[in-house]
């Protein structure tokens, strides 16, 4: 009884399979796969030809790179060069072609918004997973490279964009380009459940960390987020601050604003408009804040600026005063952290 050697193209645990058996489970993963998606990996390979074409093409910045990785991984899938040049060419894409994703970002849409995004960056992430499995030694190198050129692209992105005139503008650009990072690409690495999804998630957060030490993130998974959106466990803003203060949920801050809510705002069909909007976008807001290291800092900002005003025009009678700064808060966070 001969046995067939390979790897899960799930999770690329090293698997010995009886040549006979035409479907059988990983032992680690628990997938069910055919012979056929057992990856094979012949340690003296011959050298395709093809492969220092590719790289000089590459090298180069040909366009017929293009071409001719499309026919190397129709034809072989599990070429290593064609999968590395793939990756490198279109890694970047998971963020730049996604630029205005955070527009979605909301209890409405984040669901529908990420299994599209997860979809379309399916394919750079599998011969990213491809090469890891193909070159052990190679991939967590691959990896680092592809997530450091990345967080090297924002930086050069914001610094070409004329537009950016001061170093605070330029500071919020970059926390556009955070958030995605951290509500989307990252969870959608994970979620993808490659053999390296969870690697690559860390090590995006890692090269992201290391080139904007004043800028963290922190991992977040996509489960979280989405659970805590049809739960609504995902706390408001006005909650998320006084939280971040210690202050209990029946404090007399809160207990002021959601008088103010229901005795003014859901009484007009514009306040209550911006009430519903409010709950749409509002734990989104939070949750791009809290997945900031310096989410204390920005709390703080938020009461000084915007909560602290309107609780007092709350308590001097100043209804329509107070609703008005309140949808500037919102408008202002939601260019921030969502546009």
């Amino acid at each position: 009884m001969a046995n067939r050697n390979g790897k899960c193209p799930k999770c690329g645990g090293e698997l010995s399979i009886p040549e006979e058996l035409e479907k059988f489970s990983c032992m680690y993963c628990g997938a069910v796969l055919t012979q056929e998606e057992l990856v094979v990996v012949r340690e003296k390979k011959e050298k395709n030809p093809l492969e220092d074409v590719l790289q000089k093409l590459y090298e180069n910045g040909d366009e017929k790179a293009e071409d001719l990785i499309d026919q190397m991984l129709e034809l072989d899938q599990y070429n290593a060069k064609a999968n590395e040049i793939y990756a490198r060419l279109h890694f970047n894409e998971i963020l730049f072609e996604h630029l205005h994703i955070m527009e979605h970002f909301s209890r409405s849409e984040y669901a529908s918004s990420f299994d599209n995004y997860k979809r379309q960056c399916r394919p750079v992430l599998e011969t990213v997973d491809r090469y890891g499995m193909l070159a052990e030694d190679k991939g967590d190198a691959l990896m680092h490279e592809l997530a450091a050129g990345l967080a090297k692209a924002v930086d050069e992105a914001v610094a070409a964009d004329a537009s950016l005139r001061t170093k605070n503008a330029r500071a919020l650009k970059l926390d556009q380009y955070k958030m995605i990072l951290a509500v989307y690409a990252v969870p959608m690495v994970q979620e993808q459940k490659l053999s390296l999804s969870g690697r690559l998630a860390d090590i995006l957060v890692e090269e992201w960390v290391a080139a904007h030490p004043k800028s963290k993130i922190v991992k977040g998974n996509y489960e979280d987020m989405v659970t805590g959106f049809k739960k609504g466990k995902m706390c408001f803003i006005t909650t998320a601050v006084c939280g971040s203060f210690g202050k209990p949920d029946d404090c007399y801050e809160l207990t002021s604003f959601r008088n103010f809510r229901d005795g003014c705002m859901l009484r007009t069909p514009e306040g209550r408009a911006l009430v519903e909007e409010y709950y749409d976008v509002a734990p989104a807001i939070v949750a791009c804040i809290d997945l900031g290291e310096d989410r204390a800092a920005v709390y703080e900002g938020i009461w000084k600026e915007w909560l602290s005003p309107c609780l007092s025009d709350i308590e001097a009678g100043r209804t329509a005063q107070c609703g008005r700064r309140y949808r500037e808060m919102v408008e202002s966070l939601k260019r921030r952290y969502l546009s």
